[in-house]
């Protein structure tokens, strides 16, 4: 009976972790734009895996929108972004 409770106490505190990314934020490191102009900003993390595009822009003030996705740990990269003239943004992102 022991065994039992050690398994799953073991198993909700891994299912835990695994889903805690869900809520957090991940600030752009790096991300620029096709033409090399810097991008800022964060993504809020709407789930494990995938986060939107929040309040993020270029130098020049130009807005960007589009998706992040966590690929690895507390790391996550640019999906589908571009500014609103439609120009591609690419770039880094890490959660905090």
């Amino acid at each position: 009976m022991k065994k039992i409770f050690i398994f799953i106490f073991l198993g909700t505190c891994i299912s835990s972790y695994a889903s805690s990314y869900q809520g957090k934020y991940c600030e752009l490191d790096g991300a620029t734009t096709e033409n090399g102009e810097s991008v800022t900003g964060e993504c809020y993390m709407y789930s494990d895996q995938y986060g939107e595009l929040d309040g993020v822009y270029t130098d020049s003030g130009k807005q960007v929108t589009g998706e992040c996705y966590r690929y690895s740990g507390q790391y996550g990269e640019l999906e589908g972004a571009q500014t609103e003239d439609g120009e591609s943004v690419s770039g880094e992102c890490y959660i905090y």
